[in-house]
């Protein structure tokens, strides 16, 4: 590499690692942008890895959790963000560099932030004692605030006592759900991440391979192991009474619910590219379909356990 090159690869690398400061910060001390500014922290890594090398992407990563270290007070919620979101971004930079198909590279992406969500929740239980899969006794009691500030006159003509038990066992609910919440929600911002990325790369030209399918998405016959895990692992747990063996079951069955939705929604999408009607009537459709909210989510996610079992749409990769 000569003088000028390690030059302009070392100011790259300098901005990226800026970018990378700048995001952890807003991650960190603006909440309304925390959302956002997790999504965009693997970009700057993912772009480091593409134009540069691995080498100067863990550099960057390093440099910038040590700077946020420095600058921040809050060190365990630093580590969370380089771990699950850092390394999220030198994972699909090393995907999209070996140029592996959409698919593989947004699976990979999806099941790695889930891992690395995992680890940082251990690492906040390791460091701090706090299990976040549970809910604090100040966070309970502000979610009970909040149900309160929202229920409207919805539990006004029921007694005092029942609206507090309706209020436990709403947030019982929500608790015993939180591990599947986090998941999806891990999932769900690494899926935005991968869309971004490649909107980044396209802006710099780099050569992508085809974009997913929306009406092409598919999952192989033996995944419906999952849900039969989830029912018998729910029903087993009621019966026996065994609450942790209930609880991974109703999770599961919490995060397939989402899984078999999204498959839904492609398998409806394939069939209403395919409707050779009027467009006029597939609005109409559509229209009924956004009224009729909780009976359209019951058909998608009918359509989605279906289509797995039975390749509705007749795709020859799903045989």
């Amino acid at each position: 590499m000569t003088n000028t090159n390690r030059a302009g690869t070392l100011s790259e690398w300098g901005f990226f690692t800026l970018l990378i400061v700048l995001a952890g910060l807003a991650g960190l001390y603006l909440p309304f942008l925390a959302t956002l500014a997790t999504i965009c922290l693997p970009l700057p890594l993912i772009l480091l890895v593409i134009r540069t090398d691995i080498r100067y992407a863990l550099a960057g990563l390093a440099a910038a959790g040590l700077i946020l270290a420095v600058l921040s007070s809050e060190l365990v919620m630093t580590l969370v963000l380089i771990v699950s979101y850092g390394i999220l971004g030198i994972l699909y930079g090393l995907l999209f560099k070996n140029r592996l198909p959409s698919w593989k590279v947004l699976v990979t992406g999806m099941l790695g932030s889930v891992v690395l969500a995992l680890i940082s929740a251990a690492a906040i239980y390791l460091i701090n004692g706090e299990n976040i899969f549970v809910l604090s006794g100040e966070a309970r009691q502000a979610a009970m605030q909040w149900l309160a500030a929202n229920q409207g006159s919805t539990l006004n003509d029921i007694p005092a006592e029942w609206q507090e038990e309706i209020t436990n066992k709403l947030l019982d609910v929500l608790e015993l759900l939180i591990p599947g919440q986090y998941i999806i929600t891990s999932a769900a911002s690494a899926a935005l991440t991968y869309f971004l990325a490649r909107m980044a790369l396209k802006r710099i030209n780099y050569p992508l391979p085809p974009a997913l399918e929306l009406t092409r998405i598919y999952l192989p016959w033996y995944s419906v192991w999952g849900l039969i895990t989830g029912l018998a692992l729910t029903l087993a747990g009621d019966y026996f009474g065994l609450p942790l063996m209930a609880k991974i079951g109703k999770n599961i069955l919490f995060i397939l619910f989402y899984v078999y939705l999204a498959l839904g929604i492609s398998v409806g999408a394939y069939f209403f590219q395919k409707l050779k009607v009027a467009m006029l009537i597939k609005l109409t459709f559509l229209f009924l379909a956004i009224l009729y909210i909780p009976f359209s989510l019951m058909v998608l996610l009918l359509l989605g356990v279906v289509d797995t079992l039975v390749n509705l749409r007749r795709l020859p990769e799903a045989k």
